[in-house]
C-alpha cells in the first residue's frame, strides 16, 4: 500500500479493526497506536523518499521471568508476554542492500553481495543483520533488498 494511503487510513480510523486485534478496542489506546504508526510512516518517507509502497509489521514483546537464554541449550525458560511491541515500516526492493534505521540509532547498511563475517562489525547490529541474511542464503531462501524504519 502507498505510504500516503496508509496514513490516510490510519488518520481516519480505516485500520482500527486490524489495530484492535493487536491492542484491544480501548479508544485512547487505539488513538495512541494510530499516531505511533503515522509517525513511523512519516519518518520512513523522510528517510526513504524514493519508496512509496510500504508494509507495516509489529513484533510483540516478551520477557523471560526465569531461565533466561537456557532455552537455547534445550533448557527450560518461563516466558511471559508484555504489552509492548516493536513496529516497523518496510519497503522491499531488488537493490541488494538492507538499510535499517532505528529511532535513536545510526543507519545500518548491509550489502547482500558480501555475506562474509566482518571483524569490524562484531558486537554491532550490522553483524546480526548480515548473519541472518547469510543463514537465509545458506538455506536457499531468496534474499533481496529491504528498507526499514
Amino acid at each position: 500500500m502507498k505510504a500516503k494511503e496508509m496514513n490516510d487510513q490510519l488518520n481516519h480510523s480505516g485500520l482500527d479493526e486490524k489495530l484492535s486485534l493487536l491492542y484491544g478496542a480501548d479508544a485512547d489506546v487505539l488513538d495512541t497506536q494510530r499516531r505511533r504508526y503515522v509517525e513511523a510512516i512519516e519518518r520512513f518517507t523522510k528517510i526513504y523518499p524514493d519508496r512509496e509502497d510500504v508494509h507495516l509489521f509489529s513484533a510483540p514483546g516478551r520477557t523471560e521471568i526465569g531461565g533466561n537464554h537456557t532455552d537455547h541449550q534445550r533448557g527450560c525458560a518461563l516466558g511471559a508476554a508484555v504489552d509492548l511491541d516493536v513496529i516497523a515500516v518496510v519497503a522491499f526492493h531488488d537493490e541488494g542492500v538492507i538499510r535499517l534505521k532505528s529511532e535513536g540509532y545510526g543507519m545500518i547498511e548491509v550489502d547482500l553481495s558480501d555475506l562474509e563475517i566482518h571483524e569490524d562489525e562484531k558486537g554491532k547490529s550490522a553483524a546480526i543483520v548480515r548473519g541472518i541474511a547469510a543463514r537465509f542464503a545458506q538455506m536457499g531462501v531468496k534474499i533481496g533488498g529491504i528498507k526499514i524504519v
